[in-house]
């Protein structure tokens, strides 16, 4: 278990000898070195340097589990957990589910396992980003949360005009961008039966800070708040992000996405422009009119008006490969 003072101590990203981290932790100096060994056995990077201690290679803003209790409403929220490390938080709110009724939300400074749709990795570098998800009761099975992954976009999208002048867009069905780099994405799954009541995990992974070895690895253009110069609070943004979001999805609960169909569409990046939608078996291309009152895409094909549901689909502009 990685001792949270420990982190804490170090999170200013100074120097701190052996010595002091053994008095604030009241350790031995042995101990304190397999302290900080553990950090980096989980992916936390530390520099040591002779005489002076060690110290994070950045300062970082942790999240504060207290505070984001403290000012949620526990009559919505039955859980809010923030963990140093965990494999996948969409995990941890199936592991809840399993146990629990009711609304939960949960953080992690990192994720070894975080996922993407279509299974994809979700690069997860300790404390630079948000990762967390939610979950939701629905009453009406699948057909209940049709366009519930647009709504959810939405909510972040409200969060992030009222810190960040770049030009923050929406993306069919689940993503977040800036400038056709990515800044966010959702992953949505479902526990529960087709027509009946069911839980929904609402995962969601937004950058605050991609460095050039995040892009190596994310394989896609990306972007962070920082990147645009966006200085907000990571503490405050996690905040706000589930405020916005438990503000959507009581609306979204008692009449679906029809209500926020054409907000969507007046924040929809690709609209009016050239696109190809990526299908199991075949390639669509035409021009993007937005969506539906069910969330479902309208592309212009010679002139003729298709729609498509979200499912194992991917958008991509006609001259993007």
């Amino acid at each position: 278990m990685v001792n949270r003072t420990l982190l804490q101590t170090l999170a200013d990203g100074e120097f701190h000898s052996g010595e002091a981290l053994g008095e604030i932790l009241g350790v031995s100096r042995a101990a304190v070195w397999k302290q900080l060994q553990k950090l980096e056995e989980i992916g936390i990077p530390l520099n040591s340097v002779k005489g002076r201690g060690y110290r994070l290679q950045d300062a970082v803003e942790l999240l504060d589990q207290a505070f984001l209790r403290s000012q949620l409403d526990a009559a919505i929220w039955q859980e809010v957990s923030v963990a140093l490390v965990t494999g996948s938080t969409n995990e941890d709110v199936q592991h809840w589910f399993a146990g629990h009724a009711g609304r939960c939300v949960f953080f992690a400074e990192k994720q070894n396992a975080g996922r993407g749709r279509r299974g994809r990795q979700w690069v997860s570098p300790f404390a630079r980003n948000l990762y967390f998800s939610l979950g939701w009761p629905f009453e009406n099975g699948v057909a209940g949360v049709q366009g519930l992954s647009l709504a959810v976009g939405l909510a972040i999208y409200r969060v992030l005009k009222c810190h960040c002048q770049a030009p923050v867009a929406l993306k069919w069905p689940n993503d977040i961008l800036v400038n056709e780099a990515k800044l966010g994405g959702i992953l949505l799954e479902l526990n529960g039966v087709m027509l009946d009541a069911c839980n929904v995990v609402i995962g969601i992974g937004l950058n605050l800070d991609i460095r050039h070895s995040d892009q190596e690895a994310i394989g896609q253009p990306a972007t962070g708040l920082r990147q645009q110069g966006c200085k907000v609070s990571r503490a405050q943004l996690a905040l706000e992000l589930v405020q916005s979001l438990e503000h959507v999805l009581q609306g979204f609960s008692v009449s679906g996405f029809a209500p926020f169909a054409e907000e969507w569409n007046a924040a929809n990046g690709f609209h009016g422009r050239e696109v190809r939608l990526i299908l199991p078996s075949s390639e669509v291309t035409g021009i993007c009119q937005g969506v539906n009152e069910k969330g479902e895409l309208c592309i212009l094909v010679k002139g003729v008006a298709q729609y498509f549901n979200a499912g194992e689909v991917s958008l991509r502009l006609a001259d993007v490969t």
